[in-house]
């Protein structure tokens, strides 16, 4: 079948390519639990490793590293800059500039020293992360850790990272009782878990990825099939908000069947006839997704977001912010894989599907309704 993603800016092609690419890092294999995170700052130009071609993820995250990361990250300007009042970060330091860059836009504080071959915790990872990336309260992700008090100075930012699917806490289990959960707020961080939670951060989107209901949707199929989505009703579901569609087999028998989009302030889900519900935990950001207490993910599934800011083009419609998840579902052996993509964007919802490398599914046109 033919490709019919077409290439903006070299997005698919990016994407694409991600696939089959030999890890990054000699040191970060595929296999590596927050190797999505690790090469899609690598990708950004935020990361380069090391000249042995290695990344060292088990190694502490030295502060240094930390203000280079955030001055690529945030794009910071390393002129005009402030005088930076630590003693042990003179100016022919070889991160003075990258420091001063961030001691500048607000995220490090005035102190005597800035100590920058010392490690941080998860707790100032919190900070520096919800301050430079100005991080929205959603109240309906809180989060409560038997080891961070609403006292704590960094109480806030610990649960605004929570809140928006940067940084989880760890569930506490004693047999007994309701599930509890601990952050660990003093635990220092490595460069790999620091990478992880800044990936996040830059790739956290929000906003409505259902369909607009102004529209009807005509999709074509690998198999020849045309269909026709066209919007029925509106309902309150489960502290969420269900919009059910119909879908018309335009060159077919004309079969009727259901279709609905679920939006709450921690999920986003889309559920078709005959298929067990697809749900991925909201706010997106890339990485590994563990699911949630609405997903139906099995010991044989991995699902990932590889791509939340991508853009796309379909025939004569341009998506962006594209949100790009990747489902493996193995056999009972573990020996046979089938992989399946699937392509979300703002107003428009799955815009396309793709299985093993072939597209199912996609969009030719959006029509507004009479």
């Amino acid at each position: 079948m033919r490709r019919i993603l077409a290439v903006v800016a070299g997005a698919v092609l990016l994407c694409v390519s991600m696939k089959a690419e030999a890890a990054v890092f000699s040191d970060v294999p595929e296999s590596h639990s927050l190797a999505l995170e690790i090469e899609y700052l690598a990708g950004a130009g935020v990361i380069s490793g090391y000249t042995d071609g290695t990344f060292k993820p088990n190694a502490p995250i030295a502060k240094k590293h930390i203000a280079k990361m955030l001055t690529h990250a945030l794009l910071l300007p390393t002129t005009d800059l402030k005088p930076l009042p630590y003693k042990d970060v003179p100016m022919t330091h070889p991160y003075y500039k990258e420091i001063a860059a961030v001691y500048t836009a607000g995220i490090f504080s005035d102190a005597e020293n800035f100590r920058p071959e010392s490690s941080i915790s998860r707790a100032f990872m919190a900070k520096i992360i919800s301050t430079s990336f100005e991080l929205k309260s959603i109240a309906q992700n809180a989060m409560t850790y038997v080891d961070v008090p609403t006292t704590s100075e960094f109480y806030r930012p610990i649960q605004l990272v929570t809140m928006n699917n940067i940084a989880q806490g760890y569930e506490l289990t004693n047999g007994y009782g309701p599930t509890t959960f601990a952050f660990a707020p003093s635990n220092l961080l490595t460069r790999a878990h620091f990478s992880a939670f800044l990936a996040r951060a830059m790739s956290l989107s929000a906003g409505d990825y259902t369909p607009d209901t102004r529209y009807t949707y005509t999709f074509e199929h690998a198999d020849g099939l045309i269909t026709r989505m066209e919007f029925d009703e509106t309902q309150q579901i489960e502290g969420g908000i269900g919009t059910f569609w119909n879908m018309y087999e335009e060159n077919r028998d004309g079969y009727e069947r259901w279709y609905m989009y679920f939006t709450r302030a921690d999920i986003w889900s889309y559920a078709e006839p005959e298929i067990s519900n697809f749900y991925v935990t909201y706010p997106f950001t890339v990485g590994y997704k563990r699911g949630n207490s609405l997903d139906y993910m099995y010991y044989n599934h991995r699902r990932d977001i590889l791509e939340t800011k991508a853009t796309y083009r379909i025939g004569d419609i341009t998506f962006y912010d594209v949100v790009v998840v990747r489902d493996r579902y193995w056999d009972e052996a573990l020996v046979t894989m089938t992989e399946e993509t699937t392509y979300i964007a703002k107003h428009y919802g799955v815009v396309a599907k793709e299985v093993n490398g072939e597209f199912v599914t996609w969009l030719v046109r959006r029509d507004l309704k009479n």
